[in-house]
């Protein structure tokens, strides 16, 4: 029946090609896979479009990101195919309908290096043919690795990758490598650090902006290095760019505070139902689903395989230890830090009562976490 219904589609799709008006259309960011059309839904336009550029016929837009449905690189009838499928329901490990993976790999500068290196990773995006990964200790670099991966892996399995023919992007902090070996990482967070704070501003209008970070304790690390704070140029959709002109997506930092997390409240959590929690809860604080992307791709492969977790967003105990100052002074703040635990056995806590976060004009957003026993 499927073929059927795939056989039908391309015959409608063929036949709608001369009749389709063509439409002027404009795209920005971010893009999602498989939107040919640029109107937020994935639909049987978008494949008429697709295959209209293939057989040569003129849209009234430049083809992007959006058109390489399978993420190979490149825009074949492989691309229209694989829509198709998805049109009509067929299971198919891609992409289509999350944001465009955007790659600005530069390799006209890049470095080779034919040495054979392991790293303990987290999958933040799974392809056909390769696979996007992170650091597990929160640094800025981001690894595209060529190699397939078996249907047992999935975006947030933290990883312990062997590779070599690495292509590296100093400049952007990009990988390019060649898969050896995977393995389940055993890599298991320091219960006495403040993992992955990370701090992102969206102002209305591209501005220059100060933010000062007063921490009881001392930074590990931060990226771009603090130099008696961050002084950057901040965008509306968010990339932050320092004096000699390097893009960030975010300021990040990470320390060793001096404090106790407060557990009087809080919530306990299957394993399995962590990702549903977390994505629910980190709405209502106020982050966008790029955040909470975000946060979840660093703690989700600590929580998930837990029986339970034991999970509290602190205030001012995580605020008290780390005063943060932004000039000029965002109109909406939002500072969202959990502090967690696995358990064994369900924990009885009482329920924690969160504040909603309504972001409106200049928006500054962090958040954290901290592993505490």
């Amino acid at each position: 029946m499927k073929k059927v219904l795939s056989v039908l589609l391309t015959v409608a799709i063929l036949l709608s090609l001369a009749l389709m008006p063509a439409e002027a259309l404009t795209y920005s960011k971010p893009r999602i896979l498989g939107d040919i059309n640029n109107d937020e839904e994935i639909e049987a336009d978008d494949a008429t479009f697709l295959l209209r550029s293939l057989v040569g016929i003129p849209l009234p837009f430049e083809l992007d990101g959006a058109a390489d449905v399978d993420e190979d690189g490149s825009v074949t009838v492989l691309d229209v195919t694989f829509l198709q499928r998805h049109l009509i329901g067929v299971s198919q490990k891609l992409n289509i309908g999350d944001f465009v993976y955007y790659w600005p790999f530069d390799k006209s500068s890049a470095i080779i290096d034919e040495g054979t290196f392991s790293e303990h990773l987290s999958i933040s995006r799974i392809c056909l043919d390769h696979f996007y990964a992170t650091p597990i200790l929160p640094l800025p670099t981001e690894y595209k690795i060529y190699g397939k991966l078996s249907g047992d892996w999935e975006v947030g399995d933290h990883i312990y990758v062997t590779f070599d023919n690495a292509l590296i992007d100093v400049e952007n902090d990009l990988v390019e490598c060649d898969l050896i070996d995977i393995s389940p990482s055993d890599f298991v967070p320091d219960p006495f650090v403040e993992y992955k704070p990370v701090i992102y501003l969206y102002p209305e209008e591209k501005k220059d902006v100060e933010v000062k970070l007063d921490i009881d304790g001392s930074f590990l690390y931060t990226y771009p290095e603090y130099k008696d704070g961050w002084n950057i140029t901040a965008a509306p959709d968010g990339t932050l760019t320092d004096n000699s002109g390097k893009t960030y997506p975010y300021l990040f930092w990470e320390a060793k505070l001096n404090t106790e997390y407060d557990f009087s409240s809080g919530f306990c959590v299957k394993g399995e139902d962590t990702e549903a929690f977390l994505r629910d809860k980190l709405a209502y604080m106020g982050l966008n689903n790029k955040e909470t992307e975000d946060f979840i791709g660093f703690w989700l492969g600590f929580m998930k395989k837990n029986p339970y977790n034991v999970i509290s967003f602190q205030t001012s105990a995580y605020t008290d230890a780390a005063k943060l100052s932004i000039s000029p002074q965002p109109d909406t703040e939002i500072r969202v830090f959990m502090a967690w635990y696995g358990s064994e056995t369900a924990v009885d806590i009482p329920e924690q009562n969160l504040t909603p976060a309504h972001r409106s004009g200049f928006t500054a957003v962090e958040w954290g976490g901290r592993m505490c026993r």
